[in-house]
C-alpha cells in the first residue's frame, strides 16, 4: 500500500516538474515568437471589443489642456460607448456637482466612428464624432495597446481639451456609477 502510494506520488511530481522543464529550454528565438503571438492574439481581442462597440474606459488619470495630472476615481470618471450612444462623465470625491457625483456627464449620439487597427507594432486607434446634449460636438480620439490600457483625448470645437488615461474595459465587466445627466 505504502509503495503504491508512493509511486503515485512520484508520477505526479514528475507529471508537474517534466513540463516546466520543458518550457525553459525554449530558445531565444522561440520565446520572442512566443511573446508576439500573445501580443497579436491580445490586439485582436481588443479591436473585437472596439468593434461590438460596448466598451467604457475606467479613468484613473485625467489632464486638462495644460497637460497637469490629477488622480481620480476610476468609479465616477469614464468616457463609454454603448452601440450609437456615448457617454463622458468626470466628477471628484468629495464634492457635489451637476450629475450627484462631483462633477459632470454628457451623453450624446455618435455620429462617428472609425477604427484604425494598425500594425504589428502599433496600437489600434479610434476616431469618434460625438454630440452631446446642450453642447455643440466633440471630437474623441482613443488609442488602446495590448494590455488595455487606454488614452481617450476629448477635444471640443471651441478649443476645450481633457485626456483621460485608464483600463478599457466590455460593458458587462465594468464597475463605473453615472451620474445623472442635465444636459
Amino acid at each position: 500500500m505504502r509503495v503504491s502510494a508512493l509511486c503515485i506520488a512520484i508520477v505526479l511530481i514528475c507529471s508537474h516538474v517534466l513540463p516546466a522543464q520543458n518550457e525553459q529550454k525554449l530558445s531565444k528565438k522561440e520565446r520572442k515568437a512566443l511573446r508576439k503571438q500573445e501580443q497579436i492574439e491580445k490586439n485582436k481581442a481588443i479591436v473585437a471589443l472596439l468593434n461590438s462597440k460596448k466598451w467604457v474606459i475606467e479613468a484613473n488619470t485625467v489632464f486638462d489642456r495644460y497637460n497637469q495630472s490629477y488622480q481620480i476615481s476610476p468609479t465616477i470618471n469614464f468616457v463609454g460607448v454603448n452601440d450609437e450612444q456615448g457617454a463622458i462623465q468626470l466628477g471628484f470625491d468629495g464634492l457635489i456637482g451637476w450629475n450627484g457625483v462631483g462633477g459632470v456627464t454628457i451623453d450624446g449620439k455618435i455620429t462617428k466612428y472609425e477604427i484604425k487597427e494598425g500594425k504589428e507594432k502599433s496600437n489600434p486607434t479610434i476616431n469618434i464624432r460625438f454630440q452631446g446634449r446642450g453642447m455643440s460636438s466633440a471630437s474623441i480620439n482613443v488609442t488602446v495597446n495590448s494590455s488595455g490600457q487606454s488614452t481617450a483625448r476629448v477635444d471640443g470645437d471651441f478649443g476645450e481639451r481633457i485626456t483621460f488615461k485608464g483600463t478599457i474595459r466590455s460593458l458587462e465587466e465594468s464597475i463605473v456609477y453615472k451620474g445623472q445627466s442635465l444636459f
